[in-house]
């Protein structure tokens, strides 16, 4: 038999475990909205750093060929079109293979003219596009300057940078 009490016990206890889950249900979805806050926020800052990235001058790639003779020609271009625009003379171009680092030659260039000329050219060699890793210069005098008859000092430098060798990806094999 119940009693009379438990009879008015059941309504408080319906409307408990009514309570209950509603207050389970609001902290499902305050917890989810926090979630989706969180992801909100890690996507903004991914969206900012891709921006800052896209803001930022593009690298320009060092210079690259696909073999030694490549390289130096491309080598000795750069060095052509920089001195045509300078008071500057190019003697010779060479690569020369590095044992330790077979990927990266040595290139050598030989030059002559004004100081003002060797230093412009080798300030763009670095800052130009492609860009040269300059690893010595070797600046000495080629002939003094004459007041006289208003020469001006003749300089010769010897560059010494580094190229990338990057031989061409082999062709994908076909299966009969």
């Amino acid at each position: 038999m119940t009693r009379l009490a438990d009879l008015a016990l059941r309504p408080l206890l319906v409307r408990l475990a009514g309570a209950g889950a509603l207050l389970a249900l609001m902290a499902g979805a305050v917890l989810s909205s926090l979630d989706a806050s969180g992801a909100i926020e890690a996507a903004r800052e991914r969206l900012d750093r891709a921006q800052a990235r896209a803001a930022q001058a593009p690298v320009a790639p060092p210079l690259v060929a696909a073999d030694g003779d490549a390289l130096l020609a491309a080598f000795r271009g750069r060095l052509d079109t920089l001195a045509a625009d300078r008071a500057v003379i190019v003697d010779a171009a060479t690569l020369e293979a590095d044992p330790a680092r077979p990927g990266v030659p040595r290139l050598r260039g030989t030059l002559r003219g004004t100081a003002e000329g060797l230093h412009g050219l080798a300030y763009a060699l670095e800052t130009g596009t492609p860009p040269v890793a300059v690893e010595e210069a070797d600046l000495g005098i080629e002939r003094p300057a004459d007041s006289e008859i208003g020469r001006p000092l003749l300089m010769r430098m010897v560059v010494t940078a580094r190229g990338v060798v990057v031989p061409p990806a082999p062709a994908p094999r076909r299966t009969p």
